[in-house]
Formats: structure tokens, C-alpha cells, sequence
């Protein structure tokens, strides 16, 4: 988002309009954040960019848990007017063609370097007990490349290492093109990328680092009450667009706990077309031998020329995707464990084909394929502290001087990932988010307390300078 799009559409929200935000959602609290609250994150986002800190001053009676909202801008959907069979035949897709290949080009440069966390991560997530399991190894990338952005030192390292960036400049990069070659919005090919940022309004938050999250991740913000019904409705009804709706069953329950400083969620929505569609006429009901037990599927079959991969420990069929990738199968081998697969070194490299490979062919196959969904959501705490990602999670030792330094103790409290597939005679559809709360060290006092003298108490009275009059127990009355 332009920095002069950021100051406009803060600049025109006046308080009804706060009001109604529900777009897509131990030291002292200094005294300015009780006045300023919300207003307070309106003010630091835009105030040291335009030069103009008055604009906190306008807000400061918005409505305890209002939530001020500052989207990104997204690149337009490509010829939105078209349907899928006169965008491929005309000159529109052409021409966003061309365009396109020149940043996937860019992107597949670098895939070398991040297919060692692409191994790691899928190691960790996917051998998980009898249930399926699901993750979006690239949506964990870049949420994880924002939380490198908003800390410093030791834990923006053990970040880095755990995305396999050497600096933090490469991991910027990495992103760029990351973003530039996986977002599309077209007739054919949705691959939707979003990210958010839910702020606290009782703290400033450094103008430098919410720029560039907004400027080179896309990311909206939002400020106000952390835990306020208005803030968590907002985050839910945010991840859920942005999801596409699959992942409702997991992003009802996502709430903002009220110690949050900062949640950054990212999310991503796939949606392609098989280049060779399954016939529905030929989907028949098949037996499928699961790890827990036999059951009757929707089995999908074409016969084609297709290439194929072969090792010692599993066979590999890639069906190609409209205007984007593949989609690969891993068959084990007889007597291999289909969780071993995900820590096999020669997974990726049945993703890059290379004529040098004699492992590759191009056989005719007759190609069985159940329909399919499944989804899974994955605590990464324990996964990310295996990794070497430690300082983050202690507030002893995590440094987020970048996001903030009202507070010294804040800590990485909660790192969640959700993800859901599912496959027909069309195509594949896909959604994931990624979500890490950044709380403080030390709950934040309440508002409002009972306090009832009931029961035994103390007391003292003072004189004006201080001195102790009288102090007493007050074990019984009556």
C-alpha cells in the first residue's frame, strides 16, 4: 500500500465510521496510551510517513473496542469480465501471460535455496498419528519473514535460520518473488495471498517497520481492544474471506487474547483447473485401504502420457494445473511407511524435472484418483522450538525493539497453522492461515474488579504526609 493510500484512508475515517470497522480484522502503560487507545495506532502509522502526528488528536473519543481498519491495495483481478473459456482464447490472457512467466522466472532462481525449510517444515507437520494432515509450507514462510521484520538480534537470527535466509535482505527478496510469481486472480487460476496485522491500541508501534510491513507484505492493519467482541469478530470475518470460507471450522474459534500486543495472520486461497479434466462419466466407487481401516470412495480415472518419477521408496505421477503448477502423488513402495515419505530426500527433486534424471519417464498411465478433502490444524510452538526458534518464545530473551520498546517483554505466545485440500473432476482447492499472538510477560490489569470485604482485612490510615496513623486487622465485626 502507497503511503499517500495509507494517510487517505486513515485521514477519511471519522468516528461513525470507526464505529462500524469490521473489515478484514514489567513496566507502566504509559499514561498517553489511556487517552489515545485506538487512535493511538492511526496516529504512529501515519504520523512520522506524512508529517502530520495530529491526526491521533481527531480520534481519541472512538468507542472502547471499535476496531480502526487500513487495507492494503491488491493488484485487480485480471480481466474480471471474462469467463474462463474467453480469457483462454483471447488476447487478455496472453498478455497476462507474458507478464506472469517473467516473475515466476525470477522465482524459480531461488527455489534451490528454500527447498531445505520446504523439507523441514513438511517433515515436521506432515507425519502426525492416524489423521490427515495437512500444511502450506509457503504460507508459514511468509508469516514467519513478517515476524523476522518486527524483531531484532538474536531472535530475528533464529528466524532466519529457520527460513534458511542468510540476512534479512535475502529474506526480503525471497518474499518479493515468492509473492510476485504465486499471486494471480484471473478466470482461471485464483492464488490469493493476504496477510493482516491486529494491533493493540494501547501501544506505539514503530512507523518504519508498519510501513514497510505494509508497503512489501501487503499487510492491512488493524487497532483496537484485543479480546473486545468488535476485534475478534473482525479477525474471524477477515481470515474467513481470505480463506475462501474452507477453513471455517477452525477460524470460528480464533480469538484475541487481551495481553496481545500484535497477531500477525497470514493466509492463502488456491483454486486451479486440472489442464486435462477428469471425466465425471468415469468416476466410479472403489474400495480404499486406509491406515485405520476400508472404505468406499468416488474414484476418479484418465489414462494419459504422464510423467512419472521412481525411486527405491515411492512412485510419482504430476498432473499439470492451468496458468499454474502440479499437483504430485506419492505412492509408497510396498512396505514403506507413507510417513516416511515426508522426510525422504528425494521429495522435491520429484517436483524438479531435469532430463539428466534418468529416474524420470514419461509412460503411459492409467491414473486412479480418489476425490478427496482434508484438512488439519497444527500448533507450531513445540515445532518452531525444535527448529532452533527459542528466543522468541521467552520474554527474557525475545527482542521485538523493531515492532515496539512501550514494552521489554514480549514474547512469540502462540503460533497456529490451518490448511484444508480438496480435489474433484475439475481441479484442486486449497486454503491455510498462519497466526502468531505477540503478548507481554505479565497479564495487563483489568479495567474492573469486585473487591467485597467479606472476610478478614487490613487497614491504614495516613496523614496528609504520608506518615501512618493507624493501621489494624480486621478479623471480626459484631
Amino acid at each position: 500500500m502507497k503511503k499517500e493510500e495509507l494517510f487517505e484512508a486513515l485521514g477519511n475515517m471519522d468516528e461513525t465510521d470507526v464505529g462500524k470497522a469490521k473489515e478484514y480484522k514489567r513496566h507502566k502503560t504509559p499514561a498517553w496510551a489511556k487517552w489515545t487507545a485506538i487512535a493511538a495506532c492511526a496516529a504512529i502509522l501515519v504520523g512520522a510517513i506524512v508529517g502530520i502526528p495530529a491526526l491521533g488528536k481527531r480520534n481519541r473519543k472512538q468507542a472502547e473496542g471499535s476496531v480502526k481498519t487500513v487495507s492494503a491495495t491488491y493488484p485487480a483481478p485480471v480481466a474480471a469480465n471474462l469467463d474462463a473459456q474467453a480469457f483462454l482464447h483471447g488476447d487478455e490472457h496472453w498478455n497476462w501471460w507474458n507478464a506472469y512467466r517473467t516473475k515466476v522466472k525470477a522465482s524459480e532462481d531461488l527455489q534451490n535455496g528454500i527447498d531445505g525449510y520446504y523439507a523441514t517444515i513438511m517433515r515436521e507437520i506432515l507425519p502426525s498419528g492416524e489423521e490427515n494432515t495437512v500444511c502450506s509450507p509457503i504460507n508459514i514462510y511468509i508469516t514467519f519473514a513478517m515476524l523476522a521484520e518486527v524483531s531484532d538480534g538474536n531472535t530475528r537470527q533464529q528466524v532466519l535460520d529457520m527460513l534458511g535466509a542468510p540476512d534479512i535482505e535475502t529474506l526480503r527478496s525471497n518474499v518479493s518473488a515468492l509473492w510476485e510469481s504465486n499471486y494471480a486472480d484471473t478466470p482461471v487460476l485464483k492464488s490469493l495471498l493476504a496477510n493482516s496485522l491486529w494491533l493493540n491500541g494501547k501501544y506505539r508501534y514503530h512507523d518504519e517497520t508498519l510501513a514497510r510491513l505494509s508497503e512489501q507484505y501487503y499487510a492491512s492493519s488493524f487497532c483496537g481492544t484485543p479480546g473486545s467482541p468488535e476485534m475478534d469478530e473482525a479477525l474471524q470475518e477477515w481470515t474467513d474471506k481470505h480463506t475462501g470460507g474452507l477453513l471455517h471450522e477452525y477460524v470460528k474459534e480464533m480469538k484475541l487474547d487481551p495481553a496481545t500486543v500484535l497477531e500477525i495472520v497470514s493466509t492463502i486461497y488456491y483454486k486451479a483447473q486440472w489442464t486435462e479434466l477428469f471425466l465425471p462419466g468415469n468416476t466410479t466407487q472403489e474400495v480404499f485401504h486406509g491406515t485405520t481401516g476400508v472404505t468406499t470412495v468416488d474414484m476418479m480415472h484418465r489414462t494419459d502420457m504422464l510423467g512419472v518419477y521412481r525411486t527405491d521408496t515411492f512412485t510419482s505421477v504430476g498432473l499439470n494445473l492451468f496458468d499454474s503448477g502440479s499437483m504430485y502423488f506419492f505412492l509408497p513402495k510396498e512396505g514403506v511407511d507413507v510417513n516416511a515419505l515426508a522426510a525422504d530426500p528425494e521429495l522435491l527433486a520429484a517436483t524438479r524435472y531435469s532430463e539428466d534424471n534418468v529416474k524420470w519417464s514419461s509412460p503411459l498411465v492409467r491414473l486412479s484418483v480418489p476425490k478427496f478433502q482434508a484438512s488439519s490444524r497444527t500448533d507450531l510452538l513445540e515445532i518452531i522450538q525444535l527448529l532452533g526458534l527459542t528466543d522468541a518464545l521467552d520474554p527474557a530473551f525475545a527482542d521485538f525493539t523493531p515492532l515496539t520498546t512501550d514494552r521489554d517483554d514480549l514474547y512469540l505466545s502462540a503460533a497456529e497453522h490451518a490448511a484444508k485440500v480438496e480435489i474433484d473432476e475439475q481441479g484442486v482447492t486449497g486454503a491455510a492461515y498462519t497466526a502468531l499472538d505477540m503478548e507481554t510477560g505479565a497479564p495487563e490489569p483489568d479495567d474492573k474488579i469486585d473487591f467485597v470485604l467479606d472476610r478478614p482485612f487490613l487497614f491504614l490510615i495516613t496523614g496528609r504526609d504520608g506518615s501512618v496513623l493507624f493501621s489494624g486487622i480486621i478479623r471480626n465485626i459484631g
